[in-house]
């Protein structure tokens, strides 16, 4: 029986932890999907039923019959896969009755867990670049939702912006008081030098214009519902909103580079420290420590036999 060696590391970045990726592909290597991997690549069976092996180890036997479960734990004897969680290595042991064979069986397990992370890799980073895109998407239908709002009470309201219209008010406002002002003024000094001159009522009749006219204008600018200050207060909370979705589509955005980024390198790699080499020497079957085991064994069980058939006769001469 020969028995080959090989160790593998995995380690990851970004979207996954290295020690569960460890105990994924060590749980694959051990399991019936390997087997059937295997077996579309060589004939496992035969491999496991060589003529160098004995009656004992070989496939099938009086222990495994030819059933797939009995195959299956039995492929799991042949198959050790040891994690060490210090260091992250896993050790891989392949046990077959021929050195080539055992080799062989270690590469085609490696490749099989090569491409079980690639699939991995190719999995998550399908499922990171998919969810970016559905947040990229949510968020465009979140800005052009903004900008049809906006539309909408422009075209509602009949102006493009509020904040001017009113500007233009309040520059309008501050003319007329100023006229009126000056108009106040006039009237002051006229009812002073001349309380009898014809253009006293001429200035009264003005400045009760301009002061109605003044009031028109900032009954537009607040005091109703129809006046600019709910409409100003409307139009920048869609303003507002129209801002945060164009913030959050840049956000998703750079959420999307990231992802696609992330998937264009490979984030859980394995990593071969040491090859699977030919062995050159049988380690199994141990046959002197086989033949002490079974030499004590026997005598101890010879022992116990004398010593009982011992204690027998001389109770049955009592």
């Amino acid at each position: 029986m020969q028995m080959s060696g090989l160790s593998s590391l995995l380690q990851s970045t970004g979207i996954s932890r290295a020690q569960d990726d460890d105990y994924t592909v060590n749980d694959f290597i051990v399991s019936r999907d390997a087997i059937a991997s295997l077996e579309k690549q060589v004939n496992l069976r035969e491999i496991f039923n060589r003529p160098e092996a004995d009656f004992l180890a070989q496939y099938p036997s009086f222990i495994y019959s030819e059933k797939a479960e009995d195959f299956f734990r039995y492929y799991q004897s042949r198959v050790d896969v040891v994690l060490d969680s210090t260091t992250g290595i896993t050790t891989l042991t392949v046990k077959a009755f021929r050195p080539e064979d055992a080799q062989l069986l270690a590469n085609l397990l490696l490749k099989e867990s090569e491409s079980l992370v690639n699939r991995m890799n190719e999995r998550a980073h399908q499922n990171a670049v998919r969810e970016a895109e559905a947040e990229v998407k949510l968020a465009e239908d979140g800005i052009v939702e903004a900008q049809q709002n906006l539309l909408a009470y422009r075209t509602r309201e009949t102006m493009l912006d509020p904040n001017k219209s009113s500007g233009a008010i309040f520059e309008m406002l501050a003319k007329m008081q100023a006229e009126l002002a000056m108009t106040k003024t006039r009237l002051a000094e006229l009812q002073s030098n001349s309380p009898g001159s014809p253009l006293h009522s001429d200035l009264e009749a003005h400045v009760t214009a301009l002061e109605n006219q003044i009031e028109s204008q900032r009954s537009r600018l607040a005091g109703s519902n129809g006046s600019m200050a709910p409409k100003i207060s409307e139009y920048e909370q869609l303003v507002l909103k129209q801002e945060f979705a164009a913030k959050e589509l840049a956000s998703t955005m750079a959420s999307l580079e990231s992802a696609r980024a992330e998937a264009r390198r490979q984030s859980i790699y394995l990593d071969r420290v040491v090859e699977a080499n030919l062995p050159d020497k049988a380690l199994f079957p141990k046959r002197i420590k086989s033949f002490l085991i079974v030499f004590i064994s026997c005598f101890m069980g010879y022992s116990v036999g004398r010593l009982l058939i011992a204690g027998v006769r001389e109770h049955a001469q009592e």
